[in-house]
């Protein structure tokens, strides 16, 4: 297999990645698909998220590792300053993804030679 083709491949599921993940978090924070407490309706005692929710926080971390170094800058930025934030990471992920790709294909091609 050619491996700039799939590492092509490879950084378009980054890309797509990245972006469902930004536009779910947005539409989590319109819509509130975890049915979380306001600060007015917390029960009183300690309070554990869902657990769906905590899996795809750590999904996220995990599918996009630069969403770490992005996520902890713009932590008390405004929104303008987060969605430019948002696209450098967009950019990062679609860049590690590429490399993991070719890399990927590099091995498939020396193992086919063998």
């Amino acid at each position: 297999m050619n491996e700039i083709k799939l590492a092509r491949r490879f950084a378009l599921a980054g890309f797509l990645i990245s972006i469902l993940f930004y536009l779910f978090w947005n539409l989590d924070d319109k819509f509130n698909f975890f049915h979380l407490p306001t600060v007015e309706t917390v029960p009183p005692g300690n309070y554990n998220e869902p657990a769906s929710r905590a899996l795809l926080e750590k999904l996220n971390f995990i599918l996009c590792p630069p969403y770490v170094a992005t996520s902890f800058i713009g932590m008390d930025l405004g929104w303008t300053a987060n969605l430019v934030l948002w696209a450098i990471s967009l950019v990062l992920n679609t860049a590690l993804y590429f490399l993991v790709g070719w890399i990927v294909g590099y091995l498939w091609n020396e193992l086919t030679r063998f």
